[in-house]
Formats: C-alpha cells, structure tokens, sequence
C-alpha cells in the first residue's frame, strides 16, 4: 500500500526489534529469558512489620529483576577531610596535590604538579610501590555496606563493615569510601581507566577517572 509505515521492525542487523505498534501474545505464546524477581515464599503473618519488611523485600527483588525502575545513584567525590591517617605519608603528602570534581559519570583528579613528582611510597603486599593518592567516594546511601565496586580489570569487591571503619578513619561517613588509585598509570591521563558500583535496588553505574597536570 503507498504511504503505509511499518512500526514493527528490526535494526541493528537484525539484533534489535522496535516496537512502534502493537505486540499481542496468544493465549499460546510463551516468553522466555525475561527477567523475573526473586522467588519469595507467602506469608501468613498479619502484623505491620512484617507486611512493610515483605514489602520493601518484594520491591527491591523487582528493581533487581530490571522489572520496576531501580534507584538513581547520588554519587560525589572529595577530598578526605583527615588524610594524615592515610596508610603512608607519601600518600598523605600526594592527595595534598590533588583536588576532585565529578560532572556526570566522569571524575577528574587534577594535580597541581606532574605525576613524576609525586612521592613513590611501597604500602606493602599486594598494594607495591606506586605513586598512590587516595580521594573519597561518597554514594549517596546511608552505608556502603554490601555494594559491589568493580575495577576496571572485571575485579570485584564487595564492600563491607572494614571499608566503613576506613572511611570514618579519614573524616568520611559511612556511606562513603576511600579510593586509592596508583596516579602513574598512563591510562589515568587518557581518561580510560574506570570503575563500576551496583547496589540493592540499583542499577550498575560505571565512572571514568582522569588526571589533569599542569601544562609545562
């Protein structure tokens, strides 16, 4: 027919179907790999709390599954208020170079001298000897308790109580974190290097770092 639109299409190479119109299932049609919410159990119990305790558990299983819309993040950054409790002094005296903004997903740690003047200092372990400066992540959640911090090499940690007492040991509250970062890596000056948080109820969210230096 001249004129007549499709709604209904593929794109992408086919990898992609956009609905412009109708999708009528059959009393036949079976959906498969949709997400679905945690299993939970009925409950017999009539009291308050319990009812409100089932309910918010049934509303985060939903924004977990993708179902409901999860929780925006409130994510900033700052410098941590006490950084003479810092693990090195050498780490203490390079965050004292060094001043953070957030603009959307994007951190920059900008550095009132070069990387190469920044102080070595080894933190012993699996930390090694690196240029380390350390800043405040601060979530927007009442704790950082059980959120997942990710690096950029697909390495990921779950937070718990021993990130809290970190974080109040630096001036921080407990729905922040410290963040250590090793400034030589060239990755941080390109902006490439990243991390990615995901909490109850919440979507993953991915943030890039980079490090600006003064200009020669």
């Amino acid at each position: 027919m001249d004129g007549f639109i499709t709604k209904n299409y593929y794109t992408d190479g086919g990898n992609r179907m956009v609905i412009g119109g109708i999708l009528e299932f059959t009393e036949e049609a079976e959906i498969k790999g949709f997400p679905g919410a945690e299993n939970m159990t009925p409950k017999t119990t009539n009291t308050a709390a319990d009812i409100r305790g089932d309910l918010n558990t049934l509303i985060m299983n939903l924004k977990n599954a993708g179902i409901m819309i999860p929780d925006s993040w409130n994510v900033s950054v700052l410098l941590c208020p006490t950084p003479a409790s810092m693990p090195t002094s050498e780490t203490a005296a390079n965050s004292g170079h060094a001043t953070v903004s957030i603009e959307g997903n994007a951190i920059t740690i900008a550095l009132d001298c070069k990387i190469s003047e920044l102080e070595d200092t080894d933190r012993g372990g699996a930390w090694g000897e690196h240029k380390w400066l350390g800043f405040g992540i601060r979530t927007g959640l009442n704790s950082i308790v059980d959120v997942q911090f990710t690096d950029d090499t697909g390495v990921s940690t779950t937070l718990s109580s021993v990130d809290v007492d970190e974080a109040t040991e630096l001036g921080l509250s407990s729905g922040d974190f410290v963040l250590y970062i090793e400034a030589e890596q060239p990755e941080y000056l390109t902006g490439e290097k990243q991390f990615t948080l995901w909490a109850d109820g919440h979507a993953k969210i991915t943030f890039t770092m980079k490090i600006t230096e003064p200009e020669d």
